[in-house]
């Protein structure tokens, strides 16, 4: 069984393979963040995710500064998805901006802004995609599953 780690690493393995993702806020008013493609800057083991997102500098100051939000990470080679709902935050202050972009060498200015991302609730899906399989192997699943009786059987004795 998966420990909470396992699956929070599994998940940071996962944002990191894929790094960008469609992210909307659910702010309800009129001032609030424009949906963007963002890149990830990175991950931490309390499964935080630290982005950059644009912004009206003029009105930045008046967005609430913690707000539910949602990241859609989608990879197209191998058809898999990741969606991740959680608690967003505005990062302001020097420490806590320099710690966010670590790695990074984006200026920062009145026209983006920091976001650190907890994670709250995260769906994965993969498609597997069926030209990488041969007609020998689908015709074989195919005739298994109509011939074949399943390893569970179901017995009704009333």
């Amino acid at each position: 069984m998966l420990t909470k780690d396992d699956n929070l690493l599994f998940l940071e393995n996962k944002i990191q393979e894929i790094k960008t993702a469609v992210f909307k806020a659910e702010i309800y008013n009129e001032l609030k963040l424009p949906v963007n493609i963002i890149t990830t800057l990175k991950t931490d083991g309390d499964g935080n995710i630290w982005f950059f997102t644009s912004c009206n500098g003029a009105y930045a100051k008046h967005i609430d500064k913690n707000f539910f939000a949602y990241l859609q990470y989608h990879q197209k080679d191998n058809g898999c998805r990741l969606r991740i709902n959680g608690l967003g935050s505005i990062v302001e202050g020097e420490s806590q901006i320099n710690e966010g972009e670590k790695g990074s060498a984006t200026n920062i200015n009145h026209s983006i802004i920091l976001i650190k991302f907890k994670i709250l609730h995260a769906e994965y899906a993969e498609n597997k995609s069926t030209e990488k399989i041969s007609m020998t192997n689908k015709m074989k699943t195919f005739l298994s599953y109509i011939f074949i009786q399943p390893l569970k059987k179901i017995y009704d004795f009333s």
